[in-house]
């Protein structure tokens, strides 16, 4: 079913209830969707059922089934650090002069590095865009955003090799709450950097309601395997030369399933506490990232294996993304108990490309992360960079959802377009400086985007290697290496892998220094200049 644009209109201004016709019936929805954004760690574009892979992830494939499946979607940065501050405010990464990304929380926040150089003094995340909505926003997962934690002596810790110095007890500053999230839990660094903990709302929270929430509920850390629970294996892998800091019941086969029920005890009390708000809920897995510790049962229950992970898909790396797609059908089985499913927008994502082989454990040998895609996570070419990206948004039938059932799209866009398309979605100006990377998929998600005009006129990507990047307009790839070098260029049309240069071409060379100089005035690689929008800043028509 496509909606025309006048009828998308009424749809986003009517305060109170919309109608939407179609030739069939009447579909009568609330004017104001909850928004589920869910975001992968390390899922390439072929480990998805619906994108070819053979890993079992059904409810993730039933989002597809009953939404929009983009084929050429790709996330801000080929890593995940500076592709998540990205995918909160609709900038690259590159726009808070800190490229690389926060990382850990040795650095200051994402959001208020260089503030100044905006007019709100500040990098405004997606969570402040619907508080000005009128939404409830929550955050759940793994963060690198960076923050402000503190020694005893109460000092900002700058230095990675003294965060185990960290006291818990004085919790992390200038997180979440201060940047549009009424309520997050998460691990500051994932499953893989220290802390190895939970912070709530700033505040640490030991994993045992019974444990004080100061040091001497924490212990030091070094590589390797610990027993925490009858419920999984725990590993830490990043912490060989400086021991760790965690909680002394970390384990991170738990994590999911902690994250998960935080999740989903969050859409229960707000429908509990009050249903006529709509709320933002962004999701961020810590799946497939390593250590891969799947939990022998997802229910967390060791007693009895109720929902088996361990071994089900006969390898540790299948077995993670197994429980990945355990964690969305959690959350899409809650939203359907709140009787709030089909009114609510819902999209899946990662944060970068395929993990490389040499650390990835299949049970089916015939699975392939990546498909066709040269390269894998970090990589400039495809491989480290094109993601899946699934969009739902109503009851799965045509008459019944703002997004065609089993609908694909080959629009080129980028993971923070949907910061964007939240601004459009709650009918709100876009700063100049704000999101400035990032264009509203609204119009492909209702079927009213022109087939002729491409949602952005060219987009650019950024290898793992902060200063390694590219140039995409319409087919042609031009790779601009950290010497601003062009040194490589492609045509995706015909070559999807990426094997034949064409940089040597004749008949390129205008198009190559036309190419290079786009890249260079919207991404210099001058960490101290301000450039230009690549989008034009939303505005209510």
């Amino acid at each position: 079913m496509k909606l025309n644009l006048p009828i998308i209109f009424l749809l986003l201004n009517l305060f109170s209830h919309f109608f939407v016709f179609s030739q069939e019936q009447k579909l009568e929805l609330p004017q104001k969707p909850n928004v589920v954004f869910i975001l992968a760690d390390d899922v390439g574009y072929g480990d998805i059922g619906v994108y070819g892979g053979k890993v079992p992830t059904p409810n993730i494939d039933s989002l597809a089934q009953q939404g929009m499946l983009f084929t050429d979607a790709h996330s801000p940065a080929a890593l995940c650090a500076p592709s998540r501050y990205s995918l909160l405010t609709g900038s690259y990464p590159y726009r808070n002069g800190r490229p690389g990304g926060s990382w850990d929380v040795n650095n200051s926040s994402a959001f208020s590095v260089n503030g100044d150089r905006t007019e709100a003094g500040r990098h405004i995340t997606v969570g402040e865009i619907m508080q000005n909505a009128g939404y409830r926003t929550a955050f759940f997962g793994k963060m690198h955003l960076g923050g402000d934690v503190y020694n005893e002596n109460g000092e900002v810790i700058r230095e990675k090799n003294k965060l185990n110095t960290m006291d818990f007890s004085r919790g992390v500053g200038d997180g979440l709450n201060e940047h549009g999230f009424d309520y997050w839990l998460g691990l500051l660094s994932g499953i893989q950097h220290e802390p190895y903990a939970y912070f709530e709302n700033g505040n640490y929270k030991p994993i045992d309601p019974e444990d004080p929430a100061d040091n001497s509920s924490t212990h030091l850390l070094k590589n390797g395997f610990y027993k925490v629970s009858e419920n999984g294996l725990s590993e830490i892998v990043e912490a060989g030369r400086v021991p760790a800091r965690a909680d002394i019941n970390y384990d991170s086969s738990q994590a999911g399933i902690i994250l998960t029920n935080a999740a989903t005890n969050f859409i229960e009390q707000h429908q509990a506490e009050n249903s006529d708000q709509p709320f933002l809920l962004y999701f961020s897995s810590e799946a497939i990232h390593v250590p891969h510790t799947p939990p022998f049962d997802f229910d967390g229950d060791p007693s009895t294996i109720d929902e088996q992970v361990y071994g089900v898909t006969g390898a540790v790396t299948s077995d993670m993304l197994y429980e990945l797609d355990l964690q969305v059908g959690k959350i899409i089985q809650k939203l359907r108990e709140e009787h709030i499913l089909e009114n609510t927008l819902i999209i899946f994502t990662s944060d970068n490309g395929a993990l490389w082989p040499k650390v990835t454990h299949y049970g089916d040998r015939e699975h392939d992360n990546n498909g066709e895609l040269r390269d894998y996570k970090a990589s400039i070419y495809e491989g480290g960079h094109r993601v899946p990206f699934i969009a739902k948004w109503g009851d799965g039938t045509s008459t019944g959802s703002l997004i065609e059932p089993g609908s694909t799209s080959d629009e080129l866009i980028v993971g923070h377009d949907w910061v964007a398309t939240m601004y459009e979605l709650t009918q709100q100006n876009m700063k100049e400086d704000q999101a400035k990377d990032a264009v509203s998929l609204l119009p492909v998600f209702t079927g009213t985007q022109p087939k002729s005009q491409a949602l952005h006129d060219f987009v650019i990507y950024q290898a793992g290697f902060a200063y390694d990047g590219a140039i995409r307009q319409e087919d042609l790839v031009l790779m601009v290496n950290r010497d601003n070098e062009a040194t490589e260029l492609y045509d995706l049309s015909t070559d999807l892998g990426q094997e034949h240069n064409l940089i040597q071409q004749k008949k390129y060379r205008k198009t190559i220094q036309l190419l290079r100089k786009k890249f260079l005035k919207y991404n210099d690689h001058n960490n101290s200049t301000v450039e230009p929008r690549t989008t034009k800043a939303f505005r209510v028509k």
